[in-house]
Order: C-alpha cells, then structure tokens, then sequence
C-alpha cells in the first residue's frame, strides 16, 4: 500500500476535513490554518473546529501523523503557494513514493487557488473535492441565514472590505497543437468510429494541426511510413506519456483517461 498524505485547510468546516483523510486512510495529514486575533471569540471558535478535526481523524486512524502549519496566513495565496511547496519538497525528501491528496472543498479562497497553482507545479497531487450530503442546520434555519428580517436575500456577509488586488502568476498550459489533435482523435472516437493513423494524419492536415517531420538521416524511407511514424512519436506516444490516453497498443485505438477528457474541456476550446 503506497503511504498517503492529506493536505486540507481547518476553518470552520470539520468532517469536510476529516472524511476525506479518513476515506483514503492517510498515514499522514496536514492542516493548514492561521489565527489573527488570538484571544478572541472568532480565535476561540477557529481553535475549537480544528480540536474537533483532530479528535475525528485520531479516532478513526490512531496511527494518523496530524501535523499543523500556522506559520503563513491561509488567506495570502503567494505565501500559500510558497508554504505548500516547502512542504511538498519535505514530503518527497522523506517519502519519495507517497501518494499525495489535496482538499480543494476547504479553506478560504485564497488557499483554494494555491492549491491550484501548486497542483499545476506538481502533477503528481491529487486534488479532490467533497460535496455536503446533509447540514447542520434545518433547510428553514439554512433559508434564514441568509435572508434579512424585510425577506431581501443578503448572504452571510453583511458588510465587506474595500478590494485589494491578489498577485498573478503565469503558467504555461499544455501544448495547443496537443489538445486540439487529441479532442479530434476523441471526437473520432465519439462518433463511433476508430481513430487510425492514416484517419488521424488526414484530419491533422485538414484543421491545420499537422507537424511534418521528415528527417530520415538519409535512409531510404517511404513518406508514408515517414508521417505514420511522425503520427505515432510526436502526438499519440506523447498523448499516452502525458496521461491523456490509456496506456495500451495504439492499434486498439485506446480511449481517454479521465485526465485526458479535462485537458479537453478546458483548455483551448473550440
């Protein structure tokens, strides 16, 4: 069994914390959160939700490594992304084969997008989320919460601060060529017919996708057998190394992974 390690965010949320390290039985979890006022009431209420995480994940997994990170404040996302990065490199350092999960259901916002940012750094994370099943509070108490005393819908928050900017980091996405030359493939597959190299190559050259490459060292070689090789090595090959394709014969035509059908939707839409 791979050793496993949860890295989540404590604020007022327990079992959205505690259930997932639990459900995949880690060997290790990290919890991030950050007290500003301590003393306070709103202190006290933020030590008492991360008490109560402890307590559930300790009676289920008593073996659990509980380790918690106060030292930058959940809501500064450069000192997130920075944190969550020491702490990924420790992590390797100590257990190079760990299966690494991250919780993207908890937390401010803030911490949120580093962690998306941080998954993107290290494609090895796992990010998950969880959904509430049931609330703490009746559906009638839930509607009151956040309607006013006139019925005007007003959320949670009464009052807020004036916006302050959040600093911006730009990220290389996957390869357009790529992405566009694998939704074809998948839409081929999608109509119920197979994605053949001769099919593939035809299609790449008709939207433009096609990368020739016909450099054969000065052997004698077919430009046929020179574009189903160019096929195979800069696009199918790569699709299976990156993930997006199951890894099998590319005679069988192998489907997309599930990793492979979100590079799809998100990036380089049509």
């Amino acid at each position: 069994m791979p050793y496993i390690i949860v890295i989540s965010c404590v604020t007022t949320e327990t079992v959205m914390v505690s259930s997932p390290s639990i459900f995949y039985k880690a060997d290790e979890v990290h919890l991030f959160r950050y007290i500003r006022d301590p003393g306070t009431a709103s202190a006290k209420l933020y030590e008492d939700h991360f008490q109560s995480v402890c307590r559930q994940i300790r009676s289920s997994l008593p073996e659990c490594l509980v380790t918690e990170h106060t030292d930058d404040p959940v809501y500064d996302l450069p000192r997130m992304v920075r944190a969550l990065s020491v702490l990924y490199s420790r992590i390797r350092r100590e257990h190079p084969d760990a299966e690494v999960h991250a919780n993207l259901s908890s937390g401010p916002s803030e911490f949120i997008a580093a962690l998306g940012i941080f998954a993107f750094l290290n494609p090895d994370v796992k990010l998950f989320k969880v959904a509430t099943k049931r609330y703490t509070v009746s559906a009638e108490e839930f509607m009151l919460l956040h309607y006013d005393g006139d019925g005007n819908a007003v959320g949670l928050s009464r009052e807020v601060y004036d916006p302050g900017p959040v600093p911006t980091v730009t990220l290389d996405g996957p390869d357009e060529v790529l992405v566009r030359s694998l939704r074809l493939y998948h839409q081929v597959l999608e109509r119920g017919e197979s994605p053949t190299g001769p099919l593939m190559m035809s299609l790449l050259e008709e939207k433009g996708l096609w990368i020739q490459s016909r450099n054969h060292c000065g052997k004698k070689t077919s430009e046929s057998t020179l574009d189903r090789n160019n096929y195979y090595r800069n696009y199918a090959n790569i699709w299976k190394m990156l993930g997006w394709i199951e890894d099998r014969d590319m005679r069988e035509c192998p489907p997309l992974t599930e990793e492979g059908k979100a590079v799809i939707e998100m990036f380089w839409p049509e």
